[in-house]
């Protein structure tokens, strides 16, 4: 005997559950349909006519009782012929040909397209028949019962005693508003209490109904289907699921909570894992409900190579919060397989591996809120080794936080960990840890001289243990140069500085006033002001041992600060014509902003504002840096032009172009490229009195195509230094997405020469429910991060991707089968030589609609390529 559990939040719904809803209401219809009983001998005179009986069902007595038809005409409104539904507590409202009453045997039937209309349902039969002398209700032909929810329940015959405690229905099917659908040859219900469905079926296949010649996508199928409501359990005996008609598991007897249940114990669906190195990984988890509020899964794994190991997890919720602890472990039997070819051991060559990890918050007040999520683990490769990362999961990070969120505000603090767990992360040495990180911002709610003032702080203090530094020049010897354990290596020169070694604090603010105005004419003036302030100290570890080159960053003064106030104004002039081709719109755009030169360049660490790409999306950004650490200073104009173009089929064109120049001062980004640790503004366009141009192009056709390019262009020669092309197209059952991109040599940041490579996706439907999927990434060249030399610096036609797929979907069931392949994806380290190797991956998903979900990810880049070969 198996049995079956539920958790909250999973994606499983219980059959025969509406069934149920459904059946549950027809019996309330029925016991309803009992106040047909006080009519006495009321014949219509032509039994073609229509009549609308408005009975009181809490004036029902046993004595006879004699109400007057009343024509549909002096009925009021909302209570006429059609199938409008009264509202819970209203008298019934009855709706047929004919009324008759047999006073020799005591029953009262509604005979001709009866309608009931009682407590927000309604019944439809052709015969509805009530026996007063047994309190039984009967309804025959053609009987229809519509819930208030949207059930529906068709049924041949259906009886029940007025109490609902007894009855029988035959040849029930319910239909419920998500297309679920439930049928039964008999339905009977016993001591008000048991309710048991002969030869039942289930499936969510709304589109199988049309061609009733094929057997549904699947079906759930049992002979016998038993729900005792005291103990809110549903028994089933002799099931079996079906695939398009065939057997595919058989269940001889199992049972599962009722849908007033949220959550039972139980065993879930078992899974598979595993590699060559841990051998076929077998899990059988169990859900133990100990409380509505609290419940463990136990998940025990055996792994055919490497042995036992549990897996438990505790949730635990209360009114103002949840907290989670979840834990696993293993006594390897073979921990040498986690070793190298040289005979170096992995971090995985140990004998007992495991993790805690614990989640949690709390809610202070309504809109503050402290949580944590923390991580202890044996060893980084521990998670990835096992198959314990989440879909997606590249760290398993420590933090603490608290956070506040107001109608226009939001605060957060936060303290974190940061340890990367994926086959690149070698040295997380170079990871930092913040204590803490403060953010914080705010919008007035009253305007200020009829704008927009608002606030900004952030504060930020992070240790890292080693520095985290990256040659300009790939080709440099990486044992000679830019190695933080080689004294006098990392140099300004050859080197660039993701992340200072030892401690560095930062705390900032910022006050802005920004307003809009329209003058006549339909010009748009926007002035804006701004005043910021930063304070910053940082100190290298072992006296600057390793970044002394950097000599700003090892100044012996390491406490700085900077003021940065801002002025500018931003105009806009649109200009909108109409003409038969449709609706053009032309804004030219032009921005200025005056401000000192940005201080301490250099002198102060850039861990936050190291990413910095000009395009059209930041062209009128007032500060271009993507962090605090770096400010942008100097005067600046800005300008562009705007075109939109809307055709009269729908279709649209929309056009930017544009440039930056530096007015005055010092340029920020050419001095940057100097002075900044990593360099943030070399190679951007920006570090040049005249930027590059910037230039976007959009063309909507309809939802089912677009085109879109953008790109930056040097201001002299016009040559493209940044280009993306992305398209989107569907064609009857062929479906497309293509895109390109180029970058051109960024040699102060360590790109020796150009790259461009071009991705495209691609599906085509076989049938109706059927589709082939093909995906492929193509480098036309790209840089060799391995190269000894110039000959190999480029690499050339390089496939970087590919993955293939086959879908099955309708309306009740995916299935899908994929395969992907990274080349050159993966590093891997071997004693001291690094060398990197494909990784290939399974997926395979199945899913039925209203049951639950299997997705199985299997990296087996092992299997096809074992590092220790």
């Amino acid at each position: 005997m198996l049995r079956s559990a539920s958790r909250p939040k999973a994606s499983t719904t219980r059959i025969a559950r509406s069934a149920l809803t459904a059946t549950a209401s027809l019996m309330v219809l029925a016991a309803a349909a009992g106040g047909l009983a006080p009519a006495r001998a009321q014949n219509a005179a032509d039994p073609t006519e229509r009549r609308l009986f408005i009975l009181d069902p809490t004036q029902i007595q046993n004595q006879p009782q004699v109400r007057t038809p009343v024509t549909p005409a002096a009925v009021a409104p909302g209570a006429g012929l059609g199938f409008t539904r009264t509202e819970r507590g209203a008298p019934m409202q009855v709706n047929a040909g004919q009324m008759v009453y047999e006073e020799q045997s005591g029953r009262v039937s509604a005979r001709g397209n009866v309608q009931i209309y009682y407590d927000g349902r309604t019944i439809e039969a052709d015969v509805v028949t009530y026996d007063q002398r047994s309190g039984r209700v009967r309804a025959t032909g053609n009987v229809r019962i519509t819930e208030p929810s949207g059930i529906i329940a068709h049924a041949q015959d259906m009886e029940f005693d007025q109490q609902f405690t007894q009855g029988f229905v035959r040849s029930l099917n319910i239909e419920t508003p998500d297309r679920r659908f439930i049928g039964a040859a008999e339905v009977t219900r016993e001591n008000g209490d048991t309710t048991i469905f002969e030869r039942a079926t289930y499936t969510a296949c709304d589109s199988c109904r049309a061609d009733q010649s094929k057997p549904p996508t699947w079906t759930i199928k049992a002979k016998r289907i038993i729900h005792r409501e005291s103990e809110r359990t549903i028994y089933f005996e002799d099931g079996r699921f079906e695939m398009f008609g065939v057997p595919i598991a058989y269940m001889p007897r199992f049972w599962a909570p009722d849908p007033t249940v949220r959550k039972a114990s139980g065993f879930l669906m078992p899974g598979i894992s595993g590699s060559n190195r841990t051998g076929v990984g077998v899990e059988v988890p169990y859900f133990w409900n100990v409380q509505p509020n609290y419940d463990l899964l136990i998940a025990p794994r055996y792994y055919a190579r490497q042995g036992f190991m549990p897996i438990v997890e505790w949730r635990h919720g209360f009114e103002s919060g949840y907290y989670t602890i979840r834990a696993a472990g293993i006594r390897q039997n073979d921990p040498g397989v986690f070793t190298y070819s040289n005979g170096t051991n992995e971090v995985g060559n140990r004998e007992f591996r495991g993790i805690i990890h614990t989640t949690g918050i709390y809610r202070l007040t309504e809109r503050w809120s402290v949580g944590w999520d923390l991580n202890l683990m044996s060893d980084t490769a521990f998670l990835r080794d096992y198959s314990l990362m989440l879909p997606g999961q590249t760290e398993a990070n420590s933090r603490l936080f608290l956070r506040g969120q107001g109608p226009r505000s939001w605060f957060d603090l936060s303290a974190t960990r940061y340890v990367g767990i994926t086959a690149t992360d070698t040295d997380n040495k170079i990871l930092p840890t913040t204590h803490p990180v403060l953010d914080y911002f705010k919008v007035m709610d009253q305007s200020v001289v009829g704008g927009e003032l608002s606030w900004r702080t952030s504060v930020v203090s992070l240790t890292r243990e080693a520095a985290d530094v990256s040659r300009r020049n790939p080709l440099l010897d990486p044992g000679l140069f830019c190695n933080r354990n080689v004294p006098g290596s990392v140099t300004p020169a050859n080197c660039l500085v993701n992340g200072i070694d030892g401690l560095y604090s930062r705390a900032s603010a910022e006050v802005a006033w920004r307003r809009r105005i329209i003058d006549g004419m339909g010009q748009v003036w926007e002035p804006f002001v701004s005043a910021r302030g930063d304070v910053t100290y940082h100190q290298l570890k072992d006296n600057s041992a390793v970044l002394g080159s950097f000599s700003r960053l090892a100044q012996d003064d390491r406490v700085y600060t900077r003021f940065m106030p801002t002025v500018g104004i931003t105009y806009r002039y649109p200009w909108i014509a109409a003409n038969p081709y449709g609706t053009t719109t032309i804004e030219p755009v032009v921005q200025f902003i005056a401000r000192p030169n940005e201080t301490n360049i250099g002198n102060i660490p850039n861990e936050d504002a190291q990413s910095l790409v000009f395009d059209d999306t930041n062209l009128f950004q007032v500060n271009k840096f993507s962090g605090w650490d770096r400010v942008e200073g100097g005067g600046r104009m800005n300008y562009g032009l705007n075109l939109t173009h809307r055709f009269t089929n729908g279709s649209s064109v929309n056009v930017l172009f544009g440039q930056s120049l530096h007015l005055f001062g010092i340029n920020s980004f050419s001095s940057g490229a100097i002075n900044d640790m990593a360099s943030t503004g070399a190679n951007s366009g920006l570090d040049k009195p005249r930027s590059d141009y910037v230039a976007r192009i959009q063309y909507q056709i309809d939802r089912n195509f677009r085109l879109s390019a953008r790109g930056r262009f040097d201001e002299r020669t016009f040559a493209m230094q940044r280009g993306e092309f992305d398209a989107t197209g569907r064609f009857g059952d062929f479906a497309l997405t293509g895109t390109f991109g180029y970058l051109a040599p960024q040699p102060l940041l360590g790109y020796q020469v150009a790259r461009s490579s071009v991705g495209a996706a691609m599906s085509y439907s076989l049938t109706q429910t059927l589709t082939v999927y093909g995906a492929a990434r193509f480098a036309f060249q790209r840089q060799n991060l391995a190269a000894t030399g110039v000959a190999d610096l480029a690499e050339k036609n390089k496939v970087e991707g590919l993955t293939v797929g086959l879908n099955y979907l309708d309306d009740a069931m995916q299935l899908g089968f994929y395969y992907s392949r990274d080349f050159a994806a993966e590093v891997v380290t071997q004693g001291a030589v690094t060398s990197t190797r494909d990784v290939h991956r399974f997926m395979f998903r199945f899913n039925l609609r209203t049951i639950g979900e299997l997705t199985l990810s299997q990296n087996v880049s092992n299997w096809f390529n074992p590092p220790s070969q």
